[in-house]
């Protein structure tokens, strides 16, 4: 009996041994720094300007119009986005304390979503 499972089970390994294998292959860059690293766009700007590092140069990334812009687990337009990240920088240590999530599209470099994280 252990002789004919065995034997199934190799069997089985076997047909399945040349089925194409599929990777996940990452479409998004997520960038983590904090609100204060982060200069969002001016009223009808089209892009993010933010530091990784203190010494770190600064790196500037479009938006799409498909953008997505998410506070405190909701999405937002621009707009409101910008003002929820004013009214936390404004408080004491604000800027320091917030982290701010930036997702890249790995292909183009452009910013898919923005998620602002107290």
């Amino acid at each position: 009996m252990a002789r004919i499972l065995f034997l199934t089970l190799a069997l089985l390994l076997l047909a399945n041994a040349g089925a194409p294998v599929r990777a996940l292959e990452p479409v998004e860059q997520a960038v983590e720094l904090t609100l204060d690293a982060l200069a969002l766009p001016a009223e009808g700007g089209d892009a993010v300007r933010f530091r990784e590092c203190p010494s770190c140069a600064s790196r500037t990334h479009r938006l799409l119009a498909s953008t997505l812009f998410q506070a405190s687990g909701r999405m937002l337009a621009l707009g409101e986005f910008r003002r929820v990240a004013h009214a936390i920088a404004a408080e004491a240590n604000g800027a320091e304390r917030a982290v701010v999530v930036v997702f890249l599209d790995i292909a183009t470099q452009r910013v898919t979503r923005i998620e602002l994280r107290e």
